[in-house]
């Protein structure tokens, strides 16, 4: 299960970094949350510069991580109000390689 972030920053590359270093230390502390992932486009002229990936171990996690204290402090305190421009969906593993 992966909870995948497409975004634009209103800050500094650096800052963003920092968010998401902040992101691994809160959000890795819900249960149920196995990795983070985050990552920049290589194109300038890219729609969205950032994606943060949040890995699950099921679907039965995004209720539990979308209400959990950890992420909603992180969410509207951290990443929402610099992330404004963003699309996030829920996608299930059909197929993983390597």
């Amino acid at each position: 299960m992966e909870h995948l972030i497409l975004f634009n920053w209103e800050g500094s590359p650096e800052e963003a970094r920092a968010m998401a270093e902040e992101a691994r230390e809160v959000l890795l502390r819900i249960p149920g949350v196995v990795g983070l992932r985050f990552g920049e486009a290589l194109s300038p002229g890219a729609r969205y510069r950032y994606w943060l990936s949040v890995l699950f171990v099921g679907p039965e996690v995004v209720e539990t991580y979308r209400d959990h204290p950890l992420h909603v402090a992180f969410a509207d305190g951290v990443f929402r109000p610099k992330a404004k421009d963003r699309i996030t969906t829920d996608f299930q593993v059909l197929l993983e390689a390597g």
